[in-house]
């Protein structure tokens, strides 16, 4: 006779009540999710239209530094007496354009990963201007490059005329940087 007066349950009988637990919670869980994913995931116009606006907003950042850059090297060429003055504005300048070329250089990718996804999506008319505005941003970006490049030797002549080592060499730095870059991107 047993002492403890609970019913007995058998290992099938809990591998039962276990197995049954698992099948509704997963029963559950399957009926939630398709919905839940089904709107994460999106389809490759909608995904192609996001990369493009992520671009575009790229591309917008990136002629904002371009405009801050113009101000700068507008500002060191007012300022013709304080040659210290107009060297630190152009590395400034100079500066803005590299940030400018970073911008440019991402929005073209996202220009590619939007004509990927709309040849996906098939639309290839979507897909070729997309390609067309990757290469257009990769263009901007080695031209920004560039004109940082030339913008770095200017403030280095300034740095140069005053005896600034330390500035001179910093901006020497920053324009083999840029060179490197550009070839690179080639």
């Amino acid at each position: 006779m047993r002492k403890d007066r609970r019913p007995r349950t058998t290992v099938a009988g809990g591998w039962l009540v276990k197995r049954s637990v698992t099948l509704l919670t997963m029963a559950l869980l399957f009926s939630v999710l398709p919905q839940n994913y089904a709107a994460q995931r999106e389809s490759p116009r909608q995904e192609a239209e996001q990369w493009e606006e992520v671009a575009k907003l790229r591309i917008q950042a990136a002629r904002g530094h371009e405009v801050q850059a113009e101000r700068k090297r507008d500002q060191a060429f007012r300022l013709v007496g304080n040659f210290m003055a107009a060297g630190d504005a152009l590395d400034i300048a100079g500066d803005e354009k590299y940030l400018a070329s970073e911008a440019y250089q991402i929005a073209s990718k996202q220009w590619e990963k939007a004509a990927k996804a709309f040849k996906a999506g098939a639309d290839p008319d979507k897909a070729n201007d997309a390609l067309g505005e990757a290469a257009a941003a990769w263009s901007a970006a080695k031209r920004t490059l560039r004109e940082g490049a030339d913008l770095y030797k200017i403030a280095e002549e300034q740095f140069e005329n005053l005896g600034e080592l330390d500035k001179k060499i910093k901006v020497i730095e920053k324009s083999a940087r840029n060179i490197e870059r550009l070839m690179e991107m080639r």
